[in-house]
């Protein structure tokens, strides 16, 4: 009898330290916000995601929305409409820099893959956008991180962003895609880290509370002429000439 107590107790001895492993391993891979997200698609720059509406904190406290009106049909025209006009504005230690949201490039993929996304969003899901991008392309600059939930009620579009152009100092990270789409949690309640969504005619902010949440943009549905896509100045090199550049 001794013997076969010794031989279970030595039994579960070695299996304790494999449990405790495992029991790690899974609070790890849950301890950041939307750990239980459904990969919609992914590429190199851009990965798109399921998660349920209870992810997103107080979201029908804030919405007071009924019903999500999904699947979203927008084409690739309209998502640079409504989204290629986009600024947002920073603040730094010198003072307030303004710029587009999207990039040039980053708005043509972003136009190129959301709209099967959106197409694909079942009514009881909103969903997550992660777009990682180097505007610049030099060997001393980083990828910039913007983030957003998108859904669709009342005939709106909302579009509620995290992060906007956040730059990505550790290379490695951006070389792997569960490290650079494990994201901060985006919130409805009013925060501020420094960036805002900069004010237009044509869209408004959700409310919060009763005041403008800067992050959180509202497109009509019901209006789509209202949205049109003001292509960019383009920069290119300056030509010298003998009257205006030279000595």
């Amino acid at each position: 009898m001794p013997v076969i107590f010794l031989q279970y107790f030595r039994s579960k001895s070695r299996l304790l330290p494999l449990l405790f492993l495992a029991s790690s391993i899974v609070g790890i891979s849950g301890c950041y916000p939307y750990s239980n997200r459904e990969v919609v698609f992914r590429s190199e720059g851009i990965a798109l995601f399921k998660i349920e509406s209870k992810d997103l904190s107080d979201f029908y406290k804030f919405t007071k929305i009924s019903t999500l009106e999904h699947p979203i049909l927008l084409d690739q025209t309209k998502v640079k409409d409504y989204f290629g006009n986009l600024r947002y504005s920073k603040r730094t230690a010198i003072g307030y820099f303004s710029d587009f949201v999207f990039s040039d490039h980053e708005l043509d993929l972003l136009s190129r893959d959301l709209p099967f996304a959106l197409k694909a969003l079942p009514k009881d899901r909103l969903l997550v956008l992660v777009s990682k991008y180097d505007d610049t392309q030099s060997v001393i600059s980083y990828d910039e991180l913007t983030t957003c939930i998108l859904w669709a009620a009342d005939s709106r579009l909302n579009v509620l962003f995290g992060r906007i152009k956040r730059e990505l100092v550790d290379k490695d990270q951006t070389l792997e895609f569960n490290r650079w789409t494990r994201i901060e949690e985006i919130q409805l309640a009013q925060s501020t880290d420094g960036t805002e969504i900069v004010e237009a005619e044509n869209f408004d902010f959700g409310l919060v509370g009763g005041v403008p949440q800067r992050k959180w943009v509202v497109f009509d549905l019901k209006n789509p002429t209202k949205y049109k896509f003001q292509p960019r100045k383009q920069y290119g090199p300056v030509k010298l000439t003998d009257e205006n550049d030279r000595p």
